[in-house]
C-alpha cells in the first residue's frame, strides 16, 4: 500500500460526508464491511480527521473519495465550495419526523443540478433560448382554470388524449413533450420512493423536473403523469418543491398543484360528460365499473378518478380512504404472491434516452457533431459510456 501522504482541511473531509448525509457509523461500517483495504478507521480516527489538519494516506482520501462521490480535485480546497440549496420541502406524508434525503436521492439532485449547469452552458454557446415564457401565477389563482388555460396553450385537447393516446405511458411522454416545447425539462432518475415521488428545480434556468423511476407502486406507470404536472403547478409558482403527497396534503400550496394536475387530467367537465351515468344516478356501490370504463379514456389512475368522485362530492372521504386503503392492500397481497417472471434488461444508450430530456439528448449531440465538445465531454454529459454514445445517437434519430 502507498505511504504518500496529504494534508486535508478537516473542514472539506467533514462537509463532503455531510454533503452526501451520511452519518459517522455510515462511513465506519463501509471501512468495516465494504472496503478491500484495511485503513483502521474507527469513530475516533473519523473525528480526528474532521477537526484537526493532519497527514493522511493518499489511498485513504481516494476511498473517501469514492464513498463520498466527490472528485478528489474538491478535497485539496481549503474551503467548502458553496453550492445552491436544494428545493423547498412539500413533503406531508410521515411529516412528524421528516426524514432526511438517503444518500441515493441526494445524488440525483446532484446529477439533476449538473445538468441544468450544462444545459446552461450549451445552450449559451449554441443560441439555444432556454428562457421560460410564462409570468408567475399566484395561489389566489383558480387552479382548475389554470389547468384549462394550459390545456389550450399546450394543445393539449380531450379527443387528443381520449382518442390518440393508448396507454398511461403514452399519456406522460405526450405530456413530457408538450412541456419541453415551453423549456420545462424533466429527467427521470431512480432513488427511494420514502425519499419522494418528484421534485422541482426553479432558481437557475432551465426549469427541471425529476420524477422517480419508482414512482407508481399499485397503480403502475398512471402516476408519473400527476406528479409530472404537480412539478409544472410548483414551476408555475415559481417555487421548486420536494414532494411525495399527491392525494392528501395539508399544505395550501400543495393543495393548489394537486388541483392543478387533476383539472389538467381530468376536467370536471369531461369527467361529468363521459361518466356513465348522471350525477343524480351516481351509485358508490358501483364505482368500480365506471372507473373501469374511465381509465382507457383518462388514461390516469383510479386514485385521481376516484378523488375526482370526492372532488365533485359523489362519494365522502369515509369512502374515499376505504377504497384507496382496499386497492393498497390488494396490490401489497398480490405482490407477495408474484413469483417474478424475466424483465428484460434495458441498455444503457436507452435508458439514457428514456432518463434524460430529449432536447437535452439533442442539444449535447449536436455540440459534439460541431466539436463543440467532445465525446468523453458527451457522454458524461448524457451518463453513459463513450461505447454506448453510438446508441444514444441512433435511437435519437428515430
Amino acid at each position: 500500500m502507498s505511504t504518500t501522504t496529504v494534508k486535508i482541511s478537516p473542514q472539506i473531509l467533514k462537509w463532503a460526508r455531510t454533503s452526501l448525509n451520511l452519518t459517522e457509523n455510515d462511513v465506519i461500517n463501509h471501512f468495516s464491511q465494504r472496503s478491500k483495504m484495511k485503513f483502521g478507521v474507527d469513530l475516533s480516527f473519523l473525528q480526528s480527521l474532521e477537526s484537526n489538519e493532519q497527514d493522511i494516506r493518499f489511498t485513504l482520501l481516494q476511498e473517501l473519495s469514492s464513498l463520498y462521490k466527490r472528485p478528489l480535485a474538491i478535497f485539496f480546497l481549503t474551503h467548502s465550495p458553496i453550492e445552491l440549496s436544494p428545493p423547498k420541502d412539500r413533503r406531508t406524508i410521515s411529516s412528524e419526523v421528516h426524514r432526511i434525503l438517503s444518500p441515493e436521492a441526494i445524488l440525483v439532485l446532484r446529477r439533476a443540478r449538473y445538468v441544468q449547469e450544462v444545459f446552461a452552458e450549451l445552450s449559451i454557446e449554441l443560441n439555444w433560448n432556454l428562457a421560460f415564457p410564462f409570468k408567475k401565477i399566484s395561489l389566489s389563482d383558480d387552479p382548475k382554470k389554470i389547468a384549462e388555460n394550459f390545456r389550450n396553450t399546450l394543445n393539449f385537447s380531450f379527443e387528443f388524449q381520449a382518442e390518440k393516446i393508448k396507454n398511461s405511458r403514452e399519456l406522460f411522454n405526450a405530456i413530457r413533450e408538450r412541456l419541453e416545447e415551453i423549456n420545462v425539462f424533466t429527467l427521470k432518475a431512480s432513488f427511494p420512493t420514502e425519499d419522494a415521488r418528484a421534485f422541482s428545480l426553479v432558481d437557475k434556468t432551465p426549469n427541471l423536473i425529476v420524477i422517480n423511476n419508482k414512482d407508481g407502486g399499485y397503480f403502475g406507470y398512471a402516476p408519473k403523469s400527476f406528479s409530472l404536472l404537480h412539478e409544472f403547478a410548483h414551476i408555475l409558482l415559481n417555487e421548486g418543491a420536494i414532494c411525495n403527497d399527491f392525494s392528501r396534503s395539508h399544505l395550501q400550496v400543495e393543495k393548489f398543484c394537486n388541483e392543478f394536475s387533476a383539472s389538467f387530467l381530468v376536467p370536471d367537465r369531461k369527467f361529468l360528460e363521459t361518466l356513465p351515468v348522471s350525477k343524480g344516478n351516481f351509485d358508490k356501490n358501483d364505482v368500480g365499473k365506471y372507473l373501469d370504463d374511465l381509465q382507457p379514456i383518462f388514461k390516469v389512475s383510479k386514485e385521481v378518478l376516484l378523488r375526482k368522485c370526492l372532488s365533485l362530492q359523489l362519494i365522502d372521504n369515509d369512502f374515499y380512504r376505504q377504497k384507496t386503503n382496499e386497492w393498497r392492500n390488494e396490490y401489497e397481497k398480490n405482490k407477495k404472491n408474484e413469483k417474478g417472471g424475466f424483465v428484460p434488461a434495458i441498455t444503457p444508450g436507452r435508458r439514457a434516452v428514456n432518463n434524460n430530456s430529449r432536447k437535452f439528448v439533442e442539444l449535447v449531440l449536436y455540440a459534439k457533431g460541431l466539436g463543440k465538445i467532445t465525446f468523453d465531454k458527451a457522454a458524461d454529459y448524457l451518463g453513459v459510456s463513450i461505447k454506448s454514445l453510438s446508441e444514444v445517437e441512433s435511437l435519437s434519430l428515430k
